[in-house]
């Protein structure tokens, strides 16, 4: 029975450890993302831009008969 809360115990400690690198993780990413390099336009900029033309050419496939 002892041996059962150990477990548990565990995997709480492993469910809080992931999270905690998750967040990690995320917050480099999200940095990276936002920070400006210069006079070129920054990451999170390019991306938006990415996407956009992304969605144009995919409306425009759509549109077509």
């Amino acid at each position: 029975m002892h041996q059962r809360f150990d477990f548990l115990a565990r995997l709480r400690r492993q469910r809080g450890q992931a999270y905690a690198e998750y967040l990690v993780v995320t917050a480099a990413l999200i940095g990276v993302l936002l920070v400006a390099t210069g006079d070129t336009a920054s990451p999170f900029a390019s991306l938006v831009s990415s996407f956009k033309s992304l969605f144009s050419a995919y409306s425009f496939t759509l549109s077509l008969p």
